[in-house]
């Protein structure tokens, strides 16, 4: 509540054209009285609530605040749901909600963040897509925070997405400028506080903990980046398309060595059915359905993680991964996902009437559903 009082006195004084030395005058206190007011170091006494609320003309409510709080819980009962309905694919009912939410709060940083990335991927627009169908008010609401935020996650959002809008409007050069904004990948906020904590001085548990998170991350941008090198690469052979999905899985194994995958089950159960698709357009189906297999068994796995994993792998030691944390574009889960995907793929044309197939789809298919509520 101090918070609020501190804040909106300066906010109302500001308001008025008023200095600090005028409302103490009016109020018949010190300059000083007013300034820790406003530095929420001590509190109006109880009794100048009212000649504050006069002065000012308004509410005593919003002298205290009470509206402001009131906003605030609202603001995160949006946010806390808007992380729910994300975590279960439920993308339309999502984008409704922070249609809401911006709409009721238009100048709140943290629903306006939210509100660019939706019209960015709104999941009504395909073809085109949200970016190009919302442009004009993304490039309007981006060129706002970047005027007038001056929270940096935030005015990254902008960025991200209007060097996104320059390169769908060709401008190259203004994507490469925007991008230049960035940090590089040493500069990032993991790396810093790797760096802030004193291991000579009691200390050491913290920096570990920021070290292993560090690597959690970095895990993700490498095998990301190599599946995104081999799916793209022009003139690959199938065997080298193969030896580079393991070279991912490899590392993978290596980082959680006890077996501790979670939220990377869902990656690697990807990388399998990648592989076993070029096995069997190689013809080699006993490889094929042995990758299938190992691909469904790590689907089967994520959909059965308990809302929160604790890795026990040295290099992600107390590494908490939170299911609710997730960002989901479907409401199926894992199993009910590639079972679906696997019959969309024109190899399973070619591999569909092997016994090993039905016997797959026939063990996993009673796993299909959608994904777990753990709210």
């Amino acid at each position: 509540m101090q918070l609020y009082i501190g804040e909106n006195i300066k906010r109302l004084r500001k308001q008025k054209g008023v200095t600090q030395e005028t409302l103490a005058e009016h109020m018949h206190v010190s300059t000083a009285a007013v300034s820790k007011w406003e530095r929420n170091e001590t509190l109006p006494d109880i009794s100048m609530v009212i000649p504050l609320a006069s002065y000012f003309g308004v509410s005593t409510d919003e002298i205290l605040g009470l509206n402001a709080a009131k906003n605030e819980e609202k603001i995160k009962r949006y946010l806390d749901e808007s992380k729910r309905l994300a975590a279960l694919g439920k993308e339309y009912d999502r984008f409704e909600l922070i249609s809401r939410a911006y709409n009721e709060f238009p100048n709140d940083w943290r629903i306006v963040e939210l509100y660019m990335w939706q019209l960015n991927y709104d999941p009504h627009c395909t073809e085109p897509y949200g970016n190009e169908v919302h442009k004009e008010e993304l490039y309007r609401l981006c060129e706002r925070v970047l005027d007038e935020c001056n929270v940096d996650q935030m005015r990254y959002t902008a960025l991200s997405i209007i060097g996104g809008l320059y390169i769908l409007d060709g401008q190259k050069e203004k994507a490469l400028e925007t991008a230049k904004r960035f940090p590089d990948y040493w500069m990032t906020s993991g790396e810093e506080l790797e760096d802030s904590f004193d291991r000579e001085n009691g200390e050491e548990g913290e920096w570990f903990a920021q070290l292993r998170e560090n690597i959690w991350n970095l895990t993700s941008i490498i095998e990301v980046k190599i599946r995104k090198a081999v799916l793209e690469a022009k003139d690959i052979s199938k065997q080298e398309q193969i030896k580079n999905f393991e070279k991912a899985i490899s590392l993978l194994k290596m980082v959680f060595d006890d077996g501790d995958y979670g939220f990377y089950n869902q990656d690697l159960s990807d990388l399998y059915f990648w592989i076993a698709n070029r096995y069997a357009m190689m013809d080699e189906f006993d490889k094929a359905f042995q990758n299938y297999e190992l691909g469904f068994e790590h689907a089967k796995a994520y959909d059965s993680l308990p809302r929160i994993t604790v890795h026990t792998s040295f290099l992600v030691k107390g590494k908490i991964f939170d299911m609710t944390e997730t960002n989901s574009s479907c409401e199926e889960n894992m199993i009910a996902r590639q079972i679906e995907r696997l019959q969309a793929w024109g190899i399973y044309k070619k591999v569909k009437d092997f016994s090993q197939m039905k016997d797959l789809i026939a063990k996993y298919e009673p796993f299909a559903g959608k994904k777990k509520d753990y709210s």
